[in-house]
């Protein structure tokens, strides 16, 4: 299962689990699927775009149940900003 994977979808917030700081704080959700992302290297800066479409690169890993995503790179795909997932618009 252990491979480099492109995966399309939403970033999406998690509920987390303890207090470890290597911790997935979000997700890219395609789908029925959800791989979480890993916050180290080109991932630890996903998580401000909570609800963005993005397009990851990336190695995925099967630990406990869960697919973990380490961030190769990433694009947001979504053709325009919106303001409904930009916390500075006023």
């Amino acid at each position: 299962m252990e491979g480099i994977r492109t995966v399309q979808g939403y970033i999406v917030p998690l509920t987390l689990k303890g207090h470890d700081d290597m911790a997935a704080k979000v997700a890219v959700s395609a789908g029925d699927t959800e791989f979480h992302i890993v916050p180290r290297g080109a991932g630890a800066d996903l998580a401000a775009h909570i609800n963005a479409h993005v397009e990851v690169v990336g190695v995925v890993r099967e630990k406990d149940g869960e697919l973990l995503l380490q961030v190769r790179s990433y694009k947001l795909t979504d053709g325009y900003e919106h303001e409904w997932y930009d916390d500075d618009v006023e």
